[in-house]
Protein backbone atom coordinates (compact mmCIF):
# COMPACT_ATOMS: atom_id res chain seq x y z
CA UNK A 1 0.00 0.00 0.00
CA UNK A 2 1.63 3.43 -0.64
CA UNK A 3 2.42 5.64 2.08
CA UNK A 4 0.02 9.08 2.13
CA UNK A 5 3.22 11.19 1.35
CA UNK A 6 4.04 8.68 -1.73
CA UNK A 7 0.42 9.54 -2.76
CA UNK A 8 0.27 12.84 -2.90
CA UNK A 9 3.56 13.25 -4.84
CA UNK A 10 1.76 11.02 -7.53
CA UNK A 11 -0.81 13.06 -7.90
CA UNK A 12 0.75 16.13 -8.05
CA UNK A 13 3.41 14.31 -10.81
CA UNK A 14 -0.23 13.15 -12.48
CA UNK A 15 -1.77 16.57 -12.70
CA UNK A 16 1.59 17.98 -13.72
CA UNK A 17 1.55 15.15 -16.73
CA UNK A 18 -1.84 16.79 -17.97
CA UNK A 19 -0.36 19.97 -17.63
CA UNK A 20 2.34 19.40 -19.98
CA UNK A 21 0.53 17.68 -22.50
CA UNK A 22 -1.71 20.20 -23.17
CA UNK A 23 -4.71 18.78 -21.19
CA UNK A 24 -5.11 21.71 -18.83
CA UNK A 25 -4.15 24.50 -20.23
CA UNK A 26 -2.20 27.71 -18.99
CA UNK A 27 -4.80 29.94 -17.30
CA UNK A 28 -7.43 27.08 -16.98
CA UNK A 29 -9.00 26.92 -13.65
CA UNK A 30 -9.97 22.99 -12.66
CA UNK A 31 -11.82 21.29 -10.05
CA UNK A 32 -11.54 22.00 -6.00
CA UNK A 33 -10.19 19.65 -3.47
CA UNK A 34 -13.60 18.04 -2.99
CA UNK A 35 -14.37 17.12 -6.63
CA UNK A 36 -10.42 16.26 -6.58
CA UNK A 37 -10.43 13.64 -4.23
CA UNK A 38 -12.97 12.65 -5.73
CA UNK A 39 -11.68 12.24 -8.75
CA UNK A 40 -8.17 10.64 -7.25
CA UNK A 41 -10.09 8.83 -4.56
CA UNK A 42 -8.30 10.61 -1.83
CA UNK A 43 -9.03 12.54 0.94
CA UNK A 44 -9.17 16.33 0.74
CA UNK A 45 -6.03 16.64 2.57
CA UNK A 46 -3.85 14.28 0.31
CA UNK A 47 -4.91 16.92 -2.10
CA UNK A 48 -4.18 20.16 -0.51
CA UNK A 49 -0.51 18.65 -0.13
CA UNK A 50 -0.20 18.10 -3.77
CA UNK A 51 -1.51 21.00 -4.57
CA UNK A 52 0.47 22.89 -2.74
CA UNK A 53 3.65 20.90 -3.65
CA UNK A 54 3.00 22.25 -7.26
CA UNK A 55 2.37 25.57 -6.14
CA UNK A 56 5.75 25.39 -4.39
CA UNK A 57 7.36 24.49 -7.83
CA UNK A 58 5.26 27.34 -9.77
CA UNK A 59 3.09 25.05 -11.67
CA UNK A 60 -0.22 26.49 -10.33
CA UNK A 61 -1.86 29.15 -8.15
CA UNK A 62 -3.93 28.00 -5.50
CA UNK A 63 -6.50 30.57 -3.78
CA UNK A 64 -9.22 30.13 -1.43
CA UNK A 65 -11.80 31.47 -3.60
CA UNK A 66 -10.59 31.57 -7.21
CA UNK A 67 -9.90 27.88 -7.03
CA UNK A 68 -6.71 25.81 -8.84
CA UNK A 69 -5.04 27.69 -11.91
CA UNK A 70 -2.55 26.46 -14.25
CA UNK A 71 0.52 29.07 -14.37
CA UNK A 72 3.26 26.88 -16.54
CA UNK A 73 3.90 24.39 -18.66
CA UNK A 74 7.66 24.63 -18.39
CA UNK A 75 7.19 24.46 -14.40
CA UNK A 76 4.65 21.42 -14.90
CA UNK A 77 7.74 19.65 -17.34
CA UNK A 78 10.76 20.91 -14.57
CA UNK A 79 8.08 19.06 -12.17
CA UNK A 80 8.41 15.80 -13.84
CA UNK A 81 11.88 15.76 -14.58
CA UNK A 82 12.63 16.34 -10.83
CA UNK A 83 9.73 13.70 -9.66
CA UNK A 84 11.33 11.17 -11.95
CA UNK A 85 14.92 11.93 -10.80
CA UNK A 86 13.91 11.18 -7.17
CA UNK A 87 11.73 8.37 -7.74
CA UNK A 88 14.91 6.86 -9.10
CA UNK A 89 16.59 8.35 -6.12
CA UNK A 90 13.99 6.00 -4.11
CA UNK A 91 14.07 3.01 -5.95
CA UNK A 92 18.00 3.11 -5.32
CA UNK A 93 17.26 3.55 -1.99
CA UNK A 94 15.21 0.68 -1.55
CA UNK A 95 16.61 -1.74 -3.81
CA UNK A 96 20.04 -0.87 -1.84
CA UNK A 97 18.25 -1.32 1.75
CA UNK A 98 16.61 -4.90 0.40
CA UNK A 99 19.97 -5.87 -1.24
CA UNK A 100 21.44 -4.94 2.44
CA UNK A 101 19.03 -7.60 4.10
CA UNK A 102 19.91 -10.44 2.04
CA UNK A 103 23.63 -9.56 2.19
CA UNK A 104 22.73 -9.80 6.20
CA UNK A 105 21.14 -12.76 5.80
CA UNK A 106 23.87 -14.53 4.11
CA UNK A 107 26.27 -13.27 6.04
CA UNK A 108 24.79 -15.31 8.60
CA UNK A 109 24.31 -18.51 6.71
CA UNK A 110 27.84 -17.82 5.86
CA UNK A 111 28.73 -17.30 9.39
CA UNK A 112 26.40 -20.23 10.63
CA UNK A 113 28.13 -22.98 8.15
CA UNK A 114 31.61 -21.85 9.08
CA UNK A 115 30.91 -22.95 12.91
CA UNK A 116 29.33 -26.00 11.44
CA UNK A 117 33.04 -26.77 9.51
CA UNK A 118 34.60 -25.45 12.29
CA UNK A 119 32.71 -28.42 15.03
CA UNK A 120 33.34 -31.00 11.91
CA UNK A 121 35.85 -33.78 13.04
CA UNK A 122 38.28 -35.09 10.95
CA UNK A 123 36.73 -38.28 10.84
CA UNK A 124 32.91 -36.88 9.94
CA UNK A 125 31.40 -35.73 6.87
CA UNK A 126 34.17 -32.87 5.50
CA UNK A 127 36.45 -35.26 3.43
CA UNK A 128 39.45 -33.20 3.76
CA UNK A 129 42.06 -32.44 6.44
CA UNK A 130 41.99 -29.06 7.70
CA UNK A 131 43.52 -27.44 10.98
CA UNK A 132 43.58 -24.12 12.80
CA UNK A 133 46.15 -22.13 14.10
CA UNK A 134 45.71 -19.06 16.46
CA UNK A 135 48.65 -16.23 16.05
CA UNK A 136 50.38 -15.16 19.36
CA UNK A 137 52.79 -12.90 20.17
CA UNK A 138 55.97 -15.54 19.61
CA UNK A 139 55.13 -16.10 16.44
CA UNK A 140 56.88 -14.34 13.52
CA UNK A 141 55.19 -12.63 10.08
CA UNK A 142 52.78 -10.64 12.34
CA UNK A 143 52.06 -7.46 10.91
CA UNK A 144 52.54 -8.59 7.22
CA UNK A 145 49.62 -9.39 4.72
CA UNK A 146 48.21 -12.93 3.80
CA UNK A 147 49.74 -12.42 0.12
CA UNK A 148 52.99 -11.21 1.39
CA UNK A 149 53.06 -14.33 3.45
CA UNK A 150 53.00 -16.74 1.17
CA UNK A 151 52.06 -19.27 2.91
CA UNK A 152 50.82 -21.35 -0.10
CA UNK A 153 53.98 -21.64 -1.46
CA UNK A 154 56.20 -21.99 1.60
CA UNK A 155 54.13 -24.83 3.19
CA UNK A 156 51.67 -26.08 1.16
CA UNK A 157 48.67 -24.97 3.23
CA UNK A 158 45.45 -23.19 2.12
CA UNK A 159 43.83 -20.98 4.18
CA UNK A 160 40.25 -21.02 3.69
CA UNK A 161 39.00 -18.81 6.24
CA UNK A 162 39.64 -16.98 9.29
CA UNK A 163 37.77 -16.38 12.87
CA UNK A 164 38.59 -12.32 14.16
CA UNK A 165 36.69 -11.55 17.81
CA UNK A 166 34.32 -14.70 17.42
CA UNK A 167 33.02 -13.92 14.05
CA UNK A 168 34.34 -16.16 10.93
CA UNK A 169 34.87 -14.93 7.49
CA UNK A 170 35.29 -17.17 4.26
CA UNK A 171 38.26 -16.65 1.50
CA UNK A 172 40.31 -14.11 3.07
CA UNK A 173 42.06 -11.36 1.39
CA UNK A 174 45.22 -11.29 0.35
CA UNK A 175 45.56 -7.75 2.06
CA UNK A 176 44.16 -9.28 5.45
CA UNK A 177 46.88 -8.53 8.26
CA UNK A 178 48.17 -10.67 10.61
CA UNK A 179 47.98 -10.29 13.77
CA UNK A 180 48.14 -11.36 17.62
CA UNK A 181 44.82 -13.26 18.21
CA UNK A 182 43.76 -13.98 14.99
CA UNK A 183 42.48 -17.58 13.96
CA UNK A 184 43.79 -18.76 10.40
CA UNK A 185 41.92 -22.06 9.46
CA UNK A 186 43.69 -24.18 6.66
CA UNK A 187 43.21 -27.13 4.36
CA UNK A 188 46.50 -29.49 4.84
CA UNK A 189 47.15 -32.66 6.59
CA UNK A 190 49.53 -33.36 9.39
CA UNK A 191 52.52 -33.00 7.73
CA UNK A 192 51.53 -29.48 6.34
CA UNK A 193 50.31 -28.37 9.85
CA UNK A 194 53.74 -29.43 10.95
CA UNK A 195 55.70 -27.23 7.91
CA UNK A 196 52.91 -24.01 9.34
CA UNK A 197 54.33 -24.27 12.66
CA UNK A 198 57.81 -24.26 11.96
CA UNK A 199 57.09 -21.54 9.34
CA UNK A 200 55.38 -19.41 11.82
CA UNK A 201 58.70 -19.73 14.37
CA UNK A 202 61.23 -19.14 12.54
Amino acid sequence: MEQKEARYLSIAYQLAKRIANGELKVGMRFSGRTLLSSEYQVSSETVRKAMNTLKTFGVVSVQQRSGITVLSKLAAENYIERYIAQSQDRKLIQEASEAMKEFSKLESKIQHLMRRFVSATRTGFFPFDFFAVTLDATMSHLGVTLGELNLRQNTKALVIGYEKDGVFYQNPEPSLVLEEGLVLYMLGDHVTQEKVDTYFHE
